[in-house]
């Protein structure tokens, strides 16, 4: 009896989503019409001017319109600290950042079910935000550390994910993350950095601990290269470490991307030892005893 009554949850779940996601296809191109976005720069030019300009990186996706609009979703709760940090971000105008959207406008190389996502999420949350949008910067683009999965050409990926990789090419890298991000722990992405540390903060509502992160990671040197893969806490910390002289890089979900680059992957796919929030069961992590990648652990906040 418990077993069916989970089932008809699930699929009620399931039909839910489906009346959003119909819902937001057809808001889709009256939301376009009515609430034009500024200029947003491609995945690849968005690289290249970290790379180049050797900028930070903020970045808006749909969790960060969830919490500006104020909602939630099951990693962070919204409240008002988080909403001003985020338009803080948002309006930041340091020419050391590059705020970063989702490019709504163009999505004709997303697969389908990116694409009615990406709809969806425009149609709900657009008109919550613009107000703060500069009509005259150019902003990056978020996707440019998601590019994997989502994208029906995947021709240029391998090349994109080099380039990514000069990023950080000879540097001190300090990434901060959630407990069971393990950003390029297993695999190759960061083998180019001349060393790598941790900062260990929690997987779920890691923005409650944000004073704490700030206070810490404002003491790192300045030379180093600091990653933060801490949902909308990295958004805001790029921000407000950048105004502080740090080049502060939210890099989001590029090491799953890279994972499933590495796999072949054709759908999101869970990851042994890593978080994937956007799978079923993806959150139940395994502890790791690996020495190597505990000895890069350098402080833990909250956990």
């Amino acid at each position: 009896m418990l077993f069916l009554i989970s089932v008809i949850k699930l699929y009620f779940r399931k039909f839910l989503t489906l009346l959003k996601i119909i819902k937001g296809c057809i808001d889709y191109p009256f939301k376009v019409n009515k609430y034009k976005l500024p200029q947003i720069l491609s995945i690849e030019e968005s690289i290249d001017k970290v790379l180049n300009d050797k900028l930070s990186v903020a970045r808006f996706g749909d969790s960060e319109y969830l919490y500006l609009t104020g909602k939630s979703d099951g990693l962070q709760k919204s409240n008002k600290n988080l909403r001003d940090g985020l338009i803080r971000a948002l309006t930041n105008k340091n020419p050391r950042l590059l705020v970063s959207l989702v490019d709504y406008e163009n999505l004709e190389d997303k697969t389908l079910m990116a694409k009615l996502s990406a709809m969806m999420f425009h149609s709900k949350t657009i008109s919550g935000y613009l107000s703060f949008l500069n009509p005259t910067y150019v902003y990056g683009n978020s996707n440019m550390t998601r590019f994997y999965m989502g994208s029906k050409d995947k021709s240029q990926v391998s090349r994109l994910f080099d380039k990514w990789k000069k990023v950080w090419d000879k540097k001190h890298v300090v990434i901060v993350e959630g407990k069971n991000t393990r950003f390029g722990y297993g695999n190759d992405l960061l083998d180019n950095a001349l060393s790598i540390s941790r900062v260990i903060c929690p997987s779920k509502a890691a923005f409650d601990y944000y004073s704490d992160i700030f206070d810490f990671v404002k003491n790192l040197d300045k030379s180093k290269l600091l990653l933060f893969a801490l949902g909308a806490s990295a958004t805001v910390a790029a921000s407000d470490l950048t105004d502080e002289g740090y080049q502060v890089i939210d890099i989001g979900n590029l090491d799953v991307e890279y994972e499933w680059y590495k796999m072949g992957a054709t759908k999101v796919t869970a990851i042994k030892n890593k978080q994937v929030s956007e799978v079923a069961g993806g959150t139940n992590v395994q502890e790791v005893d690996d020495q190597y990648y505990l000895s890069q652990i350098i402080h833990r906040i909250g956990v």
